[in-house]
């Protein structure tokens, strides 16, 4: 009797080990979230670092030229608008204005962590950034549900068909003591 029940164990732990481990699959090209390379989307940001911690609503236009967050809530300062290009970045609050080379480093203004905007550019897609190696973590039918790059371990979830994509609608990420949560309500994919 007890060798039955360790036979059922074993096959009942295989079959759920299969269920979320890291491996890779090829996802046919049409699903692809990398060919989305424009997008307007609304959600909300939470973060957590171990000095910190806060919310506010986004809306993030992406297109060929750069990049444009919108953040409104109580970020310390109200509302404020990161902008970003080949160029550079700037973020405006109130009357005032900084600029930096990349859109993270401002980021570190808003929320006190070392947000990688470039990455997250990939990562909101469900995508590693192509700048750095990366561990995935796909489900049986080749999304991606978590991934290890840049010191930080994120999490996809709710995925939701928008067009012929099916996109993440949360990511969570961590990384030490820092955290931060995007809840994505509305994709509107126009690529």
């Amino acid at each position: 009797m007890t060798v039955r029940w360790a036979a059922m164990i074993i096959t009942v732990a295989t079959l759920f080990s299969g269920c979320a481990s890291w491996r890779t699959v090829e996802v046919p090209e049409h699903l692809n979230a990398a060919t989305l390379q424009h997008w307007d989307l609304s959600g909300r940001l939470g973060y957590r670092t171990a000095a910190d911690g806060g919310s506010a609503s986004l809306e993030w236009r992406q297109r060929s030229e750069g990049g444009q967050i919108l953040f409104s809530g109580p970020l310390g300062f109200g509302s404020a608008e990161l902008l970003w290009n080949g160029e550079g970045a700037e973020l405006r609050h109130g009357k005032q204005r900084h600029q930096a080379p990349t859109p993270g480093a401002l980021a570190w203004m808003l929320t006190g962590m070392d947000l990688p905007v470039d990455a997250l550019y990939y990562w909101v897609r469900g995508l590693p950034f192509p700048g750095a190696p990366a561990q995935l973590q796909r489900a049986d039918d080749g999304s991606v549900t978590g991934l290890q790059q840049l010191g930080w371990t994120l999490r996809f979830d709710r995925p939701e068909a928008v067009g012929h994509l099916v996109l993440p609608h949360r990511v969570r990420a961590e990384r030490g003591s820092d955290r931060f949560t995007l809840l994505i309500h509305r994709w509107v994919p126009l690529s």
